[in-house]
């Protein structure tokens, strides 16, 4: 019994008129293909060819007459890649195959409110043409795979020039269709199909700019894809490295303070004058400030001037205050 491929769900009564769905139709064989359909969130454009059992996030079982439908309610609010795919039998649920007629897999962009219909346009290949209702951005994505896809209808016969320059051309194409579409996820999706790992050397203003209209956006696609653009990545270690220099610049202003404290707590009278300090030991015998004028011969005036000067830098109020302090013999004569 031959395979028969998703087909068009006729109404999106089908799938329920009140609330948000992702469905479909699909006839199979079930001696061959469990009849389960498989849904996986790709949060990652490389992981479109990746599986594994983590990646499932739901499954829906296919009834008697080959219907089957995901809630959407569960799911991220903004757009993110899924994929839906059935197992042979026998097969663990995570079997993917990739490419030939037995390919068992199809993209296809959602969101919570979406209501998604998978629709077959009547090829002979199982699940190789299926076209997705219900929500415009899976238009603009198989567009996108229609555009990439065109490097391999032009065949082996074309001369390896012709085959470069074809390609150079599509890339430039979808790189156009990435910069005018409003849609976040299929314009990077669409840079992605452009070989961008090889152009963004030689246009790198082309990406500068893509990188600034889509700089609000956080989902993973954009977080990923930043990390594989060195300008992105360079402009980053610019800053890492100013944040680290601004980093070491603060830390040894805030060293060279904390030593500096250290040492006046060590001598208070460090930054005492030469006057000041004959003054200070002269108060430390209990001199009064005439005598201390007698001794010094200065004016009293100037005197009480230091007298106040000396409590301010040593942060007392009185002679009590500097008999108090506990300075040894050694930096009292100092």
């Amino acid at each position: 019994m031959k395979l028969l491929p998703l087909i068009l769900i006729s109404t999106f009564s089908q799938i329920g008129k009140s609330q948000s769905r992702i469905g479909g139709h699909i006839n199979i064989d079930t001696t061959i293909w469990t009849p389960v359909v498989y849904m996986s969130l790709i949060d990652n454009f490389d992981q479109m060819n990746s599986m594994t059992n983590e990646m499932i996030i739901d499954e829906a079982s296919i009834d008697s007459l080959g219907n089957f439908s995901f809630s959407t309610q569960y799911l991220p609010k903004d757009d993110h890649l899924y994929r839906i795919h059935i197992a042979r039998r026998n097969d663990p649920p995570a079997t993917l195959t990739i490419g030939g007629k037995d390919e068992n897999h199809v993209f296809f962009i959602a969101n919570r409110q979406s209501k998604i219909l998978l629709n077959d346009v009547g090829t002979a290949d199982f699940l190789k043409d299926v076209i997705v209702d219900g929500y415009s951005p899976n238009k603009n994505f198989r567009e996108i795979n229609e555009i990439s896809n065109f490097i391999d209808s032009t065949g082996f016969t074309n001369s390896i020039i012709k085959i470069d320059l074809i390609r150079n051309a599509i890339n430039e194409k979808l790189r156009f269709y990435a910069d005018t579409c409003s849609n976040p996820l299929v314009s990077l999706y669409a840079l992605y199909k452009s070989q961008f790992d090889k152009n963004y050397p030689v246009n790198q203003q082309y990406y500068n700019k893509f990188l600034k209209k889509w700089k609000n956006e956080k989902s993973t696609y954009f977080v990923e894809f930043r990390k594989k653009i060195p300008l992105y990545q360079n402009n980053n270690r610019f800053f890492v490295f100013l944040i680290g220099g601004v980093g070491i610049i603060i830390g040894f202003l805030s060293c060279f303070a904390y030593f500096k404290f250290l040492s006046k707590d060590q001598n208070p009278l460090r930054d005492l004058s030469v006057q000041e300090r004959k003054i200070f030991a002269l108060i430390m015998e209990g001199r009064s400030n005439k005598e201390i004028s007698d001794i010094l011969l200065i004016s009293l005036s100037t005197v009480k001037s230091h007298v106040n000067s000396i409590y301010s830098k040593l942060g007392i109020n009185s002679r009590k205050d500097v008999l108090n302090l506990n300075l040894d013999k050694k930096t009292n004569g100092t």
